[in-house]
């Protein structure tokens, strides 16, 4: 079984390829980022896309049987809406068409809790819009996770979400499960999630809110 995954360089994705990597019925692992994972394994294949504008042009290089897309920003570092979208709506809408195209067993999108195409916070709208898209391309099996917030160390700086993962580090031990698992999500449990949905799962839509992960 080939995997394609988007997104490696990111929190989730970086703990997925891992995963990729380890798994035996995983054959090959294809990843497109925009710089290279410094990750040395024969199973590993690369594709460098130093702009997600033209990811389409890459999609003879991304043939597999499970696609996971782990693309996301943040309007901070995007540096304006536009930009926010061009990421969490436009890239993740044509990565789910070259999968689509290539006649994927499944496909795995990171969306987040609260996600409505109806929203007025701009984020959850425009994540609900792009799982909507998503739902509009009727590939084979699509898996939406929504987690709420991520625990986990990323690579670039976010003072909000810091803060808010101190806190929960703080009192989530004292919280009942369901209200501790709408609060925060484990990205290793989230890993091995989105990997399991991938290769078990066979209904035509599944959408995992965080009290499922």
């Amino acid at each position: 079984m080939i995997a394609v995954i988007c997104g490696a360089t990111g929190l989730v994705g970086s703990h997925l390829i891992h995963k990729l990597l380890d798994d035996s019925r995983i054959k090959e692992v294809v990843s497109v980022s925009r710089s290279s994972l410094r990750i040395t394994s024969s199973k590993l294949k690369e594709v460098i896309c130093s702009d997600f504008k033209d990811l389409s042009i890459k999609a003879h290089e991304l043939k597999g049987d499970i696609y996971f897309c782990c693309l996301g920003t943040t309007i901070k570092t995007a540096g304006s809406q536009e930009k926010f979208r061009a990421v969490d709506y436009n890239a993740v809408l044509e990565f789910g068409k070259i999968a689509k195209s290539h006649d994927a067993k499944s496909f795995v999108v990171i969306s987040a809790e609260g996600a409505n195409a109806r929203s007025k916070i701009f984020y959850s709208r425009v994540k609900g819009e792009v799982e909507e898209a998503l739902k509009n391309l009727n590939l084979n099996h699509l898996v939406i996770m929504r987690p709420s917030l991520l625990m986990g160390e990323r690579k670039e700086f976010r003072l909000g979400e810091k803060i808010a993962i101190n806190v929960m580090n703080g009192v989530g031990k004292y919280l009942p499960d369901g209200i501790r698992k709408r609060a925060m999500t484990s990205v290793d449990v989230l890993a091995s999630r989105m990997l399991e949905e991938a290769i078990q799962s066979t209904r035509p839509v599944s959408v995992i809110g965080a009290i499922q992960i």
